[in-house]
């Protein structure tokens, strides 16, 4: 799979060091997801590609299937995350990007959308560019 043609990515403005992909062709098409931790172990003479992800939209068309713990599903998130990393080796601007994501100035920058129910409610407030309302403040 490719950048900007089968998926997109960027550092998650939600969880510091995760990654939020969209995936734009294929039977996964419009779903959204981030990847957590991963990790590679032998045990037992196999090779064990261990990884943490969070489905945040899951498009109409897969609303009635079951996708956590299929086998089917987890292999292409395997074979899909291989590529986002190797991707991001080859991307010079990565650290920027992800001290752009670590900022609240950084997360108008987001490309991959999620309903607003996903964002903690102080995370909102930057976004949106509001004021936080003092209470039971006196002047001097």
């Amino acid at each position: 799979m490719e950048n900007n043609v089968d998926f997109i990515y960027e550092f998650s403005d939600l969880n510091l060091f995760y990654t939020r992909v969209k995936i734009l062709t294929g039977r996964y098409e419009s779903l959204v997801i981030e990847f957590g931790s991963s990790g590679l172990a032998q045990w037992e003479n196999k090779n064990n590609f261990n990884f943490d992800y969070v489905i945040y939209e899951i498009p109409e068309q897969l609303q009635n299937y079951k996708l956590r713990g299929v086998p089917e599903f987890e292999e292409f998130l395997a074979y899909l995350l291989v590529d986002v990393i190797n991707d991001r080796n080859k991307d010079p601007d990565w650290k920027d990007k992800l001290d752009e994501s670590a900022s609240y100035e950084g997360v108008q920058s987001s490309k991959i959308k999620i309903d607003n129910k996903w964002y903690p409610q102080e995370l909102l407030v930057f976004k949106n560019r509001q004021q936080p309302k003092a209470v039971g403040l006196q002047g001097f």
